[in-house]
């Protein structure tokens, strides 16, 4: 070790001997670890952005589960002999299995004929429970139902804002107002400021069983905090599935969209790996240059070489000594690399924010530096044995009589 530290010591002092010479020799690991760091980290960002983007404009974070009433057998779809019915009380159970990651609803939607003063329109009821505002970032004016109003069957509703501008202009006056559908009069509560759900009328789940006739079979929707706990979240209901239900994998039909996680994290992957491999052929000409110095190094201290040979210097120790400064060379370059490299990134993700409407913002990750020491110590190694190796051959006469 003691050793080491001496090779590296020596390896500044030449650096200091010769600060030009030594810079200009290390300007292509400069550039190619600037551009390198660049790359990463705007990947890291772009990753990061496109994430944020998909979670507010996707439905990525969501799962569903649905009983099957088909299966197909033989390429021909059959009703199954067992079909499940999801419950206001399953529901509540598998919430708070799913509390740690997430939040979960309960949904049946029909079509029918509703009426408001002398205006009737056909739209879609859905029943839900308390849960809908956290599946969405739209704003609700007004109030959305409790859990009491869940449990106690209340005949309330919560409008859609695109049903509600078909009976008003002012969508806020429907506050209070009374629609019916099915002889049944609900409250307006609320409205739900989402164009993209059209003309829905929304009443607790317990209401929708009691009050709208029909055939229903309520599913189950899940949504993760984030994309990070989706598939520990799925892992659970599943599991809970299989402890509550018979042949539960043949009986559910459980879909997420994770599929599209992976093509994105895919994407950026081979934009980091494409753009890794053009940057490094920069980081190839500076470790060429690094090589060529050495050479250089080896030529003109041919002589100490030699008396260091003739006072009991061993091949290792010349071997040591020019892979040390190769190193600390390449560490030296990389390091400086680096720093253009963050310098250069901020300023150009300050230019994307100010020409587009994103808030793109670059990452620095622990790989990025690891991906960096890397490079310093493979560039070190491969490019300064050569020149280690041609020193640590020269016979020590032939070294001391070199002029």
């Amino acid at each position: 070790m003691q050793q080491i530290f001496k090779s590296i010591a020596i390896a500044l002092q030449n650096i200091r001997a010769n600060p030009l010479h030594t810079f200009l020799s290390t300007l292509g690991i400069i550039i190619g670890v600037a551009s390198l760091v660049a790359i990463l980290a705007l990947g890291d960002g772009l990753e990061k952005t496109g994430r944020e983007q998909i979670e507010t404009t996707t439905s990525i974070q969501m799962m569903s589960v649905t009983p099957k009433s088909i299966d197909v057998v033989n390429g021909v779809r059959v009703p199954r002999d067992t079909v499940y019915k999801f419950d206001i009380e399953a529901a509540r159970k598998v919430e708070s299995l799913v509390q740690p990651w997430g939040y979960v609803e309960l949904l049946d939607q029909s079509s029918r004929m509703a009426s408001y003063k002398d205006s009737a329109l056909a739209i879609y009821i859905q029943g839900t429970l308390e849960n809908v505002p956290d599946f969405s970032e739209a704003e609700i004016i007004g109030s959305y139902f409790s859990d009491l109003d869940v449990a106690n069957a209340s005949q309330k509703t919560v409008l859609t804002l695109p049903l509600a501008q078909n009976w008003t202009d002012d969508p806020k006056s429907m506050i209070g107002e009374f629609i019916s559908f099915e002889g049944k009069s609900y409250e307006v509560i609320g409205i739900y400021n989402d164009e993209s759900r059209g003309a829905q009328a929304m009443i607790p789940m317990s209401t929708y069983l009691k009050n709208v006739s029909g055939s229903h079979r309520p599913n189950l929707a899940f949504k993760s905090r984030n994309i990070e706990e989706l598939p520990e979240m799925r892992s659970a209901v599943e599991g809970w599935l299989d402890e509550n239900y018979e042949e539960a994998k043949e009986a559910f039909t459980v879909f997420t969209y994770e599929g599209r996680v992976e093509q994105f994290r895919q994407g950026i992957l081979i934009f980091k790996l494409v753009m890794g491999a053009i940057t490094g052929i920069s980081v190839l000409v500076g470790g060429i240059g690094i090589m060529n110095v050495l050479l250089i190094s080896v030529t003109e201290r041919t002589k100490e070489i030699g008396i260091r040979k003739a006072t009991g210097a061993r091949k290792k120790d010349i071997v040591m000594q020019f892979i040390s400064e190769s190193v600390t060379i390449s560490i030296v370059g990389c390091i400086i690399g680096w720093i253009v490299g963050v310098i250069g990134v901020f300023g150009l993700v300050e230019v994307i924010n100010r020409l587009t409407d994103l808030t793109f913002q670059a990452g620095l990750s622990f790989g990025t530096v690891f991906v960096v020491l890397l490079i310093a110590l493979l560039v070190g190694i491969l490019f300064g044995t050569y020149p280690a190796w041609k020193a640590a051959n020269l016979t020590p006469v032939d070294a001391i009589r070199h002029e």
